[in-house]
């Protein structure tokens, strides 16, 4: 165990026993709460997470924190109904937290509604002009052996990702290029790696899938980025 995992267990046991004591006086405050539950839910303990986001979901309802954290412990207790209906006003109350999205996201797709899912997934990126949900849509799309889907949401990706406020990411590219291997559209998939060369040439992950698809890294590898 290395000693950032050891500190976080130290700092959660002394959160534990604050909490304690805190519920012992009275009811616990809802920071309380929260902490406790993001402690709970970072060790994967939903069924405490749970008991911790309880209290506060119900006295304050609305509180996209707890609503987050409640939804997430609900989804992995196998409660999805409870799990949407919260993830829904967490996102409601904190529209474009991805963190929120990507909760949400799983929670649609577990229960098959494929439909609200890739409205979900479509929307996020609109608003936000960022190719995460795109990207993470192209996933559940692949899962789903939607091709087509995948392939509209990593052009979207792409074509989000202009560069202007934040560095270009190589993910769109690589995801493409992977998935355009898988189609057997070999010249479309040299394409794109090709581009994400330009973007990150020391990305081992792009690296690794050009000397696998026979292409050298040399001065005319790189392609410029775009659809």
């Amino acid at each position: 165990m290395d000693r950032h995992h050891t500190a976080r267990r130290i700092a959660g046991v002394l959160l534990i026993s604050l909490a304690a004591l805190g519920g012992c006086q009275g009811v616990r405050s809802t920071e309380d709460s929260i902490r406790l539950g993001n402690h709970y839910l970072e060790f994967g303990d939903w069924k405490q997470a749970s008991d911790a986001f309880a209290g506060v979901v119900e006295r304050s309802p609305g509180n996209w924190q707890a609503e987050y954290g409640y939804g997430v412990a609900q989804a992995n207790l196998g409660d999805l109904a409870t799990a949407r209906r919260c993830l829904e006003t967490a996102n409601d109350r904190s529209p474009g937290n991805m963190q929120v999205i990507d909760a949400l996201a799983s929670v649609l797709g577990a229960q098959g509604d494929t439909k609200r899912m890739y409205q979900l997934l479509n929307g996020a990126g609109a608003s936000l002009g960022s190719p995460e949900p795109y990207l993470a849509l192209a996933k559940y799309a692949e899962a789903l052996k939607d091709d087509d889907s995948a392939l509209t949401a990593l052009r979207a990706a792409i074509e989000v990702d202009a560069g202007v406020v934040r560095p270009r990411t190589v993910m769109p590219y690589l995801q493409l290029a992977l998935l355009q291997q898988r189609l057997g559209n070999q010249p479309d998939a040299i394409r794109r790696l090709r581009q994400a060369y330009g973007i990150s040439p020391n990305d081992p992950r792009v690296r690794q899938a050009l000397m696998a698809a026979g292409i050298p890294t040399d001065a005319q590898t790189a392609l410029p980025p775009g659809l």
